[in-house]
Parts: structure tokens; sequence; C-alpha cells
């Protein structure tokens, strides 16, 4: 009886089963912009389009027209490039106020404005050789740090920064590695795979440093075989150059507790904060590099304050959009939405500048 019984069940659930079709809203294909613009790179305007969920063609908009209007200047129209990217030669330069417009296909137009903010000056920098303990107020944890004093004076108006650490390694930093042909060739003696070589030829004249090589080798082998990213490696030529590459710069771990700035969410890189005229700031850098370094004394761990002053528009995506990729994978965290200053669109036009302050070596 209770077999008959389990039976019956059985057949219950089975024909209870049945696939869902799931229903999602359709994309009003809204236009994306985005554009951080300083007076160190040439104008660059990305365009793109909210797609649906079941759609997985290309969203980048290659039909439009888009143009930068200067106040009292004359306008600057950007020409297409690809993947949705339009780019002028012409730079932008700090205290104007620039407009954005884009008309699209449909004769829409899609408006935007901001400006270069003047640079922070930075001064009385004092750094410590006594490593403390920092507990973060951002993720409640416990870090070995430096402490660094400094001074920042800026306009009467509030103004708006971010701050970063960097490190760079002089033992590492200055050396950078080439995929030349003399490599594909010494490989194809050894029968590597053509696959792998095709794959390999694209690399030919990139600058890598000593990261990358690694990680872009590794990710090209792990398609062949086990032993493949270790045999390039030694293929590859190595050069030294004197020039310190963004790329050969590593973040750290960077905190503060004066008022006024902060760690967004459990972020641990970036500290931003709001100011007038002149502030006296304690920053709180990683001392892992130095503990990296295990009394080496061939070379030196230098540190980089990364200093980025913001316009309003900058420092409100920067800040909600930072909060948005911390609580992604929280199902208790409210949704942020992250900020935009786009008319008849979404995205960010904003202006910022960058300063990059070497104020210890180790």
């Amino acid at each position: 009886m209770n077999r008959y019984y389990i039976l019956i069940l059985l057949f219950i659930l089975v024909s209870c089963t049945k696939d869902l079709e799931l229903s999602y809203e359709k994309s009003d294909q809204t236009m994306v912009v985005n554009c951080l613009f300083s007076e160190d790179e040439a104008w660059k305007v990305t365009l793109t389009q909210i797609k649906s969920y079941s759609d997985h063609s290309d969203s980048f908009v290659d039909d439009a027209r888009v143009s930068i209007v200067p106040e009292n200047k004359d306008t600057i129209h950007l020409e297409y490039l690809k993947d949705g990217i339009y780019v002028s030669d012409k730079k932008p330069i700090s205290g104007i106020q620039y407009r954005l417009v884009v008309r699209d296909s449909k004769r829409k137009t899609i408006t935007s404005q901001s400006s270069i903010p003047l640079k922070p000056i930075i001064s009385e920098i004092n750094p410590s050789t006594q490593n403390t303990i920092y507990f973060s107020n951002a993720n409640l944890s416990d870090y070995f740090v430096l402490p660094l004093d400094f001074r920042i004076s800026g306009t009467d108006q509030t103004n708006f920064v971010r701050f970063r650490l960097s490190t760079f390694n002089t033992k590492l930093g200055y050396i950078r590695y080439l995929v030349t042909s003399e490599t594909i060739s010494a490989l194809r003696e050894m029968k590597f795979p053509e696959d792998y070589l095709s794959e390999l030829e694209k690399l030919i004249g990139v600058s890598m440093n000593w990261s990358q090589q690694w990680t872009i080798i590794r990710e090209i082998g792990k398609k062949y075989g086990p032993t493949y990213d270790v045999d390039i490696t030694s293929k590859l030529k190595e050069i030294k150059v004197k020039t310190r590459y963004d790329d050969s710069f590593q973040d750290s771990y960077l905190f503060s507790n004066s008022i006024g700035l902060n760690n967004v969410s459990k972020d641990i890189w970036n500290v931003l904060g709001e100011y007038r005229g002149m502030k006296e700031i304690s920053l709180f850098v990683s001392y892992i590099p130095v503990m990296n370094k295990n009394d080496q004394t061939d070379y030196k761990e230098e540190y980089w304050l990364d200093v980025t002053g913001m316009s309003e528009d900058y420092y409100k995506y920067q800040k909600t959009y930072i909060k948005q990729v911390e609580n992604k994978n929280n199902p208790f965290a409210s949704v942020i939405e992250v900020y935009t200053n786009i008319e008849n669109g979404v995205g960010i036009f904003a202006g910022y500048n960058r300063q990059m302050i070497h104020f210890k070596d180790y």
C-alpha cells in the first residue's frame, strides 16, 4: 500500500512540472553617454544604447552627430572612430564651460554641460615612517597603515576631490615585455599550435608590464594546455625603459578620518570629499607594499598620491557608482541609481583634473 501512494505522489509531482515563459520589458533604447574629460587628453565621447535582457546585438551608436560647444568659442565636431566612440584631436581647457550636443538618427537631441575645475594645491606633505593600525569604518577591518598629513587648497566655493594611493616598484616598474616576430618563430619551431600563434601575433609590438605579460599570456594559454603559458614567457623580449608607465603603478589601500572625507561604502581604494578654501587632511596609506619588500635594499618602493579635482557632477557620479558596485552582491541592500547629468538620455558628461604627487620612498 505504501508503495502505491509513493507512485501516486511521484506522478503528481512530475505532472505538475512545466516551463515558465518569463516576460521582460522591452528596452526603450535610451542613449547612454560616457565622457569624462580633462586637459590631458583629447575629446572622446562613447555612445551606446540600453538593450533588453534578451538582445545580444551590439549596443554601439554609430550614426549620431556629436558636437562640443565651448563657451564663447567655435563648435568642435567629433568624428566617429569605432565601437560607439567619437573623437577629436582638440583638448578641453580648464575653466571653460562646455556643452555636449548629440543628435541621433531619429533627430532626438541629447545634451549636457560641465567644465574642468581648477587643480587643488597640495602642500606641506608629512609622511610618517612608523606604521600603525587603522580600524576602517568602511568594512570594519584593521589595516597596517602609514599616517600622511598635508594641506589642500582650493576656491572659496565648494571643491570636490578624490584621493587614491599608487605605488611604483622600481625593480619591476621599468621592465616591459614584447611579443616579437622572433618570439613567434621560436614557438613555431617548438610545435606550438598555429591558432595559438595567431592570437599571439596580435600582441606583436604591444608593450606589457610584468603583471600584464603573465596575465595575458596565461589567459591565452589556458585554451591550449597548462604548459604553454610557462614556455611563452621565456621567449618574450624584455626591455628596460626610463618612463613610469601608468599601467605599472599598483593601487593600494587608502583611508581617511578627516571630517568631510571618507571611503564610500566598503570601498578601500577611494577617499572622496568636499572642502572649501584651505583644509588640513589626514590620510592613512597602506603599509603592505613596504612589508612586501622583506627588507630588500636593491630597489625602492615609491609612494604616489593620486589627487583628482572633480566637478560636482563627476563627484556625484563617482559616489553613486561606487555604492552600486559595492552593493551588487548584497540581496538586502537598496537599489542605488547611478547619478546622471544627461538630458534626454543617461550617463555622464563631466570634467576633472588629475595630478600624481611623489611623496615618499621606502
